[in-house]
């Protein structure tokens, strides 16, 4: 898709060098390759992982220029925060445009994040959906949630520290939400904005698989806050501890199979993204 992407942007009259990814980690490691030769603009073609990597790469190399992207992925989940339209050919023409806004990003530990992470239900998700390769779109999420309910059930205990507060509880899922929705069509953080210095962290405490069957056609509607049990709360900064190591995914992409503990703050509008 990248060599069609290209080209279209170059009939637009924008000049654009396209450098193909390899394999996993080389989205990243070329973006920070790029920004060292001051270009004008950073636009990656992709899905909320090829984001992802290149979030990373753009922080860890400064920044210092837009970041453009072209929705050509499952999810398109970080399209989605900035209100973009799934036709990646608009997309390139807000790219020629170049209007710019800044948007919030996350930090954990040691890597960066954009859209939003997941702890235990959400993050095995994810695992499983990186592995489906034969099917496009929403319907990889379904197949991959299917497999988990039925197989990997699970509710690890885990205390959260956040403004001088501790909560400690069995979770089917921890969501710290930077935009609004994550794997493609779950509404997990409706009120969720992306510039507003503010997680919106979502606790689904621990359910059977009937308690989940019925969350899950909520979270689709984002009506899940009136669930009985889920609650949520915002800040700029929590923790997160677990005797049980722990899977977690950031923007989809798993980045931990077995985490004690996370360190997660937002960095406000750290990120210049072009919408």
């Amino acid at each position: 898709m990248g060599p069609a992407v290209g080209s279209y942007l170059q009939e637009l009259g924008l000049p654009v060098r396209i450098l193909n990814s390899t394999g996993p980690g080389d989205v990243q490691a070329k973006v920070q390759a790029a920004l060292a030769e001051q270009p004008a603009t950073v636009i990656v073609a992709g899905g909320d992982g090829t984001v992802h990597e290149g979030v990373n790469g753009w922080m860890k190399a400064g920044g210092g220029v837009p970041f453009g992207v072209v929705p050509v992925g499952t999810g398109n989940d970080f399209a989605k925060m900035l209100e973009a339209s799934p036709d990646w050919r608009e997309a390139c023409w807000r790219i020629v445009r170049r209007d710019t806004k800044r948007v919030d990003v996350g930090r954990c530990n040691d890597f960066f994040f954009a859209n939003g992470l997941g702890i235990g239900f959400d993050a095995q998700v994810a695992l499983e959906a990186n592995k489906i390769q034969w099917l496009r779109g929403n319907a990889v999420y379904g197949i991959a949630l299917a497999k988990i309910l039925l197989l990997h059930h699970s509710r690890p205990s885990v205390r959260i520290l956040h403004d001088g507060e501790t909560l400690e509880t069995d979770i089917t899922l921890l969501t710290i939400n930077n935009g609004k929705v994550e794997g493609g069509a779950f509404v997990m953080a409706p009120d969720a904005e992306i510039d507003d210095g503010l997680f919106d962290v979502v606790v689904a405490r621990g359910m059977g698989r009937i308690g989940i069957l019925g969350l899950l056609p909520q979270v689709l509607k984002g009506e899940h806050m009136s669930n009985p049990k889920v609650l949520k709360f915002r800040t700029a900064k929590l923790s997160v501890q677990s005797l049980t190591p722990l899977p977690i995914h950031a923007d989809g992409e798993l980045t931990y199979t077995g985490a004690l503990n996370l360190d997660i703050e937002v960095l406000p509008k750290k990120l210049e993204v072009i919408c």
